[in-house]
């Protein structure tokens, strides 16, 4: 079964000494804060630089990702190899019963999804962070917001907890 990112990344820094750039859920300063908090180093953001301004994906994707919810997502082939989350459309509500299924099957439309903007062409692929995506900005802004919502939560958090002997 799934293991959330809560429970995963103190896992996997209590194993090993190696870098680790976190996944899942990331979407700005907040979270990257909490995943260094549990043992990143780094952070990866998917979905959040999928709906950016210069991502060459249809704006009809950008835009389903906007209005998505954090309950917007389906996880599919979770029987199978390669489970994955996606937006929920009627192909996705449909595979989802299967339980298993042939992914490869279900993508030969790539390229009429990620760049036609036929949201039943493929699977549209993207995690329950789009409930905290509200608009369609550039990678620059993300990243600038980013950096300055991270440092500003480390900083807070640092006058608010460490004490001051």
């Amino acid at each position: 079964s799934p293991v959330s990112t809560m429970v995963l990344l103190p896992l996997i820094r209590s194993r090993v000494d190696v870098p680790i750039i976190a996944a899942g859920g990331i979407s700005d300063g907040l979270s990257m804060a909490g995943a260094f908090a549990m043992g990143a180093e780094g952070v990866q953001m998917g979905t959040r630089m999928l709906s950016c301004l210069e991502s060459p994906v249809h704006d009809n994707w950008k835009q389903a990702v906007v209005a998505a919810q954090e309950t917007g997502t389906e996880i599919l082939n979770q029987q199978g190899r390669q489970a994955l989350r996606a937006l929920r459309t009627q192909r996705t509500m449909g595979l989802e019963p299967q339980g298993q299924f042939n992914v490869m099957e279900n993508m030969s439309g790539i390229p009429e999804l990620y760049f036609g903007g036929d949201m039943e062409a493929a699977i549209p692929l993207s995690g329950q962070v789009c409930g905290r995506i509200d608009e369609v900005i550039s990678a620059r802004q993300i990243i600038d917001e980013t950096m300055a919502g991270f440092n500003e939560v480390m900083s807070g958090l640092a006058q608010q907890y460490v004490s001051r002997a």
